[in-house]
C-alpha cells in the first residue's frame, strides 16, 4: 500500500478548491455537519468563508489503520433542513451512510478533500487511488 500526503499547502488548495464548489449554496444551508477528527479542519475553513455555524458529530470506525464497527459519542440534535457535511475523506463510505441513517429527516450536501470513489455523490478535491493510505498534514505534524 502506498501513501499519500496530503501537505498544508495542498490542503489550502484542495479547500478553496471546494469553497469554490459549493460557495454559492451557502444561503441553502443551516449550518455545517463536522465529523471530529477528520472533517474539523475542513469544516472551519468553510465555516470561516461561508459564515455558517458547526454542529459537531463525534463518530469513528478506525483505530490505526484497522476499520471496525462504529463509536458514536457527540451526536447533536439536527433539525429538519439542509447541511453541508464536511469530511476529510470519502473512503469505504461507511462513516457517511452512518450518519445519513442516523438523519434521516435532514438532507446533506457532502464534501470531502479527498474521496477513493469517483461517482460516489460527493463533491471532493483529489481522486486518490484506492490502496492509497492518505496521510493529511495534521496527522504527521
Amino acid at each position: 500500500m502506498n501513501n499519500l500526503n496530503i501537505s498544508y499547502e495542498m490542503y489550502v488548495e484542495l479547500c478553496h478548491e471546494l469553497l469554490g464548489r459549493v460557495g454559492s449554496a451557502r444561503n441553502e444551508y443551516k449550518a455545517i455537519l463536522c465529523p471530529l477528527r477528520g472533517g474539523f479542519f475542513l469544516s472551519y475553513f468553510m465555516s470561516v468563508h461561508l459564515d455558517l455555524p458547526i454542529s459537531y458529530i463525534e463518530i469513528s470506525s478506525y483505530a490505526g489503520k484497522e476499520q471496525r464497527r462504529f463509536q458514536i459519542g457527540i451526536r447533536p440534535e439536527l433539525v429538519d433542513g439542509k447541511f453541508l457535511l464536511c469530511d476529510d475523506i470519502f473512503d469505504s463510505g461507511n462513516t457517511i451512510r452512518q450518519i445519513h441513517s442516523m438523519y434521516p429527516h435532514v438532507q446533506f450536501d457532502t464534501i470531502c478533500l479527498v474521496s477513493k470513489i469517483k461517482d460516489a455523490g460527493v463533491t471532493y478535491g483529489f481522486l486518490a487511488e484506492k490502496d492509497q493510505w492518505v496521510d493529511f498534514w495534521w496527522e504527521v505534524m
